[in-house]
């Protein structure tokens, strides 16, 4: 009985995907389709600062571009879309092995992530649905943050760490977004 649940909820996540189910983020496939050397470009790039971390995905667009065809199965997503994509991986790769030092691992990060609550875990995909559409307003209750930040156990104001954490939890919902506004996309 369990397996026929599992595949029933399978199933279901499939359809809510428009049929494309996918094993990871978009965001990591893309990300995945990088050299190891080009990701050590990138992510070289992120640790002088987000700025420099983008222009550097900027140079690999094409590639980009053509790894996005491969992991959606399709050729129209929005040009500007793409780099937001792998740069929503590559800040989370950069963040982990930034606080690795701290005993802060992806699991522990994602942990956290999911165990927001419903208010806390909208405000800050408030802030990644900005990367798609600027014109919008971000989270602005600092509790949501300050709520994430307990949980992997940090205080707001412990810098630089504090600040890295808010960063992957931003790229995170970035990379959910991504994933639900390509899944809409009409064929």
């Amino acid at each position: 009985m369990a397996s026929k649940r599992a595949l029933f909820i399978g199933l279901a996540a499939a359809v809510s995907l428009g049929g494309s189910a996918r094993a990871e983020p978009l965001s990591a496939c893309i990300w995945g389709k990088l050299s190891p050397a080009e990701h050590s470009r990138v992510l070289a790039a992120y640790a002088h600062d987000m700025a420099s971390g983008a222009a550097a995905l900027d140079k690999l667009s094409g590639k980009l571009k053509a790894g996005a065809a491969v992991c959606a199965k399709r050729r129209d997503i929005p040009a500007d879309w793409v780099p937001t994509l792998a740069g929503a991986e590559a800040v989370q790769t950069y963040v982990a092995s930034a606080l690795s030092g701290r005993g802060l691992d992806r699991p522990k990060l994602d942990a956290a992530w999911a165990a927001a609550p419903p208010n806390v875990a909208a405000c800050v995909r408030a802030n990644g649905r900005l990367a798609f559409y600027p014109n919008g307003t971000g989270c602005t209750d600092p509790t949501a943050s300050a709520w994430l930040l307990r949980r992997v156990g940090l205080a707001p104001n412990q810098p630089p760490a504090s600040l890295q954490a808010t960063y992957y939890f931003n790229a995170k919902a970035i990379g959910e977004w991504g994933d639900s506004l390509v899944a809409k996309l009409k064929r």
